[in-house]
């Protein structure tokens, strides 16, 4: 599966012979085998199988294998742990999943109240089918019966499958390999590998197209029959998950607070259970939409779709951010289909009539004077009454919705005013006039103002009717004040703020009192900071840490360092990385200290991002035995040099999975990089020290990092330690 004519950057010369790969990753990396999605949100997926040894008899069907009977009439006794070891599992992760078997289970516990657990709940289930067991026939029916799809299953090909699975589409994996006379080889660690990566195909393509079909006979030939609600889920099981999944809310809340996306992208690919999934991917889609991150927000939506298509909150979200990318007519078009599809809903009533607010703004927004302006708005009013027409149908629905009523109440004023303005004739609207419209308003958003979450919301509705209606300046801009007082205030909401008090101010409306709001919002966003991108150039690196002795097979050998340590060198002057440039990476001896010692030496912003606690971290991936390097000593001035240390459990806690915070940091890192430069891979570039073996380290090892950064279109090297001679 390696590509490997791999041509180098520029011809070989000099003292020291390099042997330095060059390439696009797509090229080393089988392209079915990597998540498509930039957000890498790993499906749990529950595998059914035959635990242990197993006797499998050796019996020609259509399926079987020509050869099955060459050797003895004597069943094989197949070791199918093995199988789930060294095939179905690394498969798996390598599809972008991370999958669970019941005997993976630690905690004490009911055994088969788990066992349903997770076959209701899991995103998908597994199914070995290779031999006639009962437990695994048992616990597929089981899940054929309360969910429509997210069963996948697989055979080894030893004998036919029963009747009543026969139809169903079943993927194929070479048993051969797995059994009991095959040398277990330097060639047969290579057919392994190689059936990995088909298995992670299959399996990744099947995921894909999972929504897309019933996949359970009993949904397919059942008519009119509804899949279990898994929302009320009342075990010992859900309880557990339910205060992980309380921990991780909070987590993602304070990394908004915070500022930091990448947090909220890294926590987004960890969600706890299938049993919380959408709905903590919309709290997440939510926090970066405060937060502006309007592309990555894009990417979690599409996350929940994928696996739910039909979910209606995620629609509206969604329409609501692609309005906000600048796709108006994208976005009209999907909430018009929303609107007719639920005709009593207020969200996306309320959504469309933004994207009708801003078509209208657009049309005049771009002329230089304010008579033109004026002129043009009243000309182009069209957009704004559909926006009145949806904000107040929305209004309608909802006497809560405050957000909806203020923006009639501004949109009606300012229209008034500009047919005044421009001595023209008002505007027909389906409202008329405001009535007793302010009051409703004002009443529904006094109401938020004890609730934390609408506080912020509230203050500035309650500023916004007093300015749209010319009742009290002072009143205006002491409900402002207190808008941006309160502590859970972020960017994105005195951007939009500011945004609708603009709306007054380029239009010339109530001028005197709008000013000095508009001037206290500026303020405020100035004092909290854009979070958007800061640097023009991100760089990052990964890599093997120089080799333990007692490692058999060198990947990073203790006198190559200083030869690694000049490649380092050499791509980051051909690259010109300097100051104002910022450098990430993970901090262990080896490849990260070399790149951060020369990146700093370069005058560099260098950050630290660190998987384990401080004292943890330099056991596990700093010290090396006999002082060889001085590696904890550089470290240390790395900490006191570099710009910032962060630390995986402090900012994002402890990974679903222990075992796999390495993997997650190699996330953490990425998303830092997204967020802090350019979002399709513009301005990212990547240095590897990898011996170029693509399953050698597993999951969270260099392999697994470069398999990610794939997806970035970053501009990429690889130093091979392994190739570098005297």
């Amino acid at each position: 599966m390696l590509a490997r004519s791999l041509v180098p950057q520029q011809p070989i010369s000099g003292a020291v012979r390099r042997n330095i790969c060059v390439f696009k990753l797509h090229e080393f990396y089988d392209a079915g085998a990597m998540a498509k999605e930039t957000v890498s949100v790993r499906r749990r997926v529950f595998v059914v199988m035959p635990f242990g040894k197993k006797e499998v008899p050796r019996k020609v069907g259509n399926e079987a294998q020509p050869d099955a009977l060459s050797a003895s009439e004597k069943p094989l006794k197949i070791d199918f742990d093995e199988i789930y070891a060294k095939l179905l599992a690394p498969a798996l992760e390598k599809a972008g999943c991370q999958p669970f078997r019941a005997d993976q289970e630690e905690a004490a516990g009911d055994i088969r109240r788990d066992m349903f657990f997770e076959l209701v709940t899991g995103d998908i289930v597994l199914a070995d089918i290779s031999i006639l067991n009962a437990n695994v026939f048992y616990e597929l029916g089981v899940r054929h019966g309360v969910a429509p799809r997210g069963v996948l299953c697989v055979h080894a090909g030893w004998s036919d499958r029963p009747f009543d699975v026969a139809p169903d589409r079943t993927f194929r994996y070479d048993g051969k390999l797995f059994e009991p006379d095959r040398q277990r080889d330097e060639v047969w660690e290579k057919g392994r590998l190689a059936e990995v990566d088909t298995l992670a195909n299959t399996l990744a393509a099947g995921i894909d197209k999972d929504v897309q079909t019933i996949g359970s006979p009993v949904y397919s030939l059942v008519d009119g029959l509804r899949p279990a609600d898994i929302s009320g889920v009342r075990t010992q099981r859900a309880t557990y998950f339910n205060n992980i999944a309380d921990d991780w809310t909070q987590r993602v809340a304070v990394a908004r607070k915070n500022g930091c996306p990448e947090d909220i992208l890294t926590l987004a690919g960890d969600v706890p259970t299938p049993l919380h999934r959408r709905k903590l991917l919309r709290e997440c889609a939510k926090a970066l939409v405060e937060l502006g991150r309007f592309v990555q927000a894009e990417e979690i939506l599409n996350e929940v779709l994928s696996l739910e298509p039909e979910d209606f909150d995620a629609r509206c979200q969604l329409a609501l951010v692609i309005n906000r990318l600048g796709q108006r007519a994208k976005a009209e078009e999907a909430l018009v289909r929303l609107a007719k599809e639920r005709p009593g809903d207020s969200e996306a009533q309320g959504i469309l009539g933004r994207v009708y607010k801003d078509i209208w703004r657009s049309t005049w927004s771009a002329k230089e004077s304010e008579a033109e302006r004026q002129l043009e708005g009243i000309r182009n009013a069209a957009p704004a009454v559909l926006a009145i027409k949806s904000y107040n149908f929305a209004l309608r629905q909802n006497l809560a919705s405050f957000y909806n009523g203020v923006n009639v109440v501004s949109l009606l004023s300012l229209l008034n005013h500009l047919a005044d303005a421009t001595k023209r004739r008002r505007v027909a609207t389906p409202v008329g006039d405001l009535g007793d419209l302010p009051v409703i308003v004002r009443f529904a958003a006094s109401s938020k103002l004890e609730d934390p979450s609408e506080v912020v919301w509230a203050n500035s509705t309650l500023g916004e009717v007093s300015l749209a209606t010319g009742k009290d300046a002072e009143e205006a801009l002491a409900f402002y004040e207190a808008a941006i007082a309160d502590p859970s205030l972020t960017y994105f909401n005195v951007k939009s703020m500011l945004e609708q008090v603009e709306l007054f101010t380029q239009l010339g409306f109530q001028r005197a009192p709008a000013d000095p709001i508009r001037e206290l919002l500026m303020q405020s966003c100035e004092k909290l900071g854009h979070p958007r991108s800061q640097f023009p150039r991100v760089f990052v690196a990964s890599g093997h840490m120089i080799d333990h002795p007692d490692r058999p097979q060198p990947r990073f050998p203790r006198n190559k360092e200083n030869l690694v340590r000049a490649e380092i060198a050499r791509y980051l002057d051909t690259w010109k990385i300097s100051k104002g440039d910022l450098a990430l990476c993970g901090g262990a001896r080896g490849a990260d200290i070399l790149f951060a010692e020369e990146c700093l030496a370069r005058g560099a912003l260098v950050r630290l991002l660190l998987a384990l606690p401080e004292p943890e971290f330099i056991k596990e991936s700093v010290v090396l035995p006999q002082g060889d390097g001085n590696w904890v000593e550089r470290f240390r001035v790395l900490l006191e040099k570099c710009d910032s240390v962060a630390y995986q459990d402090e900012r994002l806690g402890d990974p679903p999975n222990r075992e796999e915070v390495f993997a997650r940091n190699n996330m953490w890192t990425l998303n830092t990089a997204r967020v802090q430069g350019g979002q399709t891979g513009r301005g990212l570039y990547a240095l590897l020290v990898w011996d170029e073996n693509p399953a050698g380290d597993g999951i969270g090892g260099t392999s697994d990092f470069a398999r990610r950064v794939a997806q970035l279109g970053a501009d990429y090297r690889i130093i091979n330690p392994t190739k570098i001679n005297l």
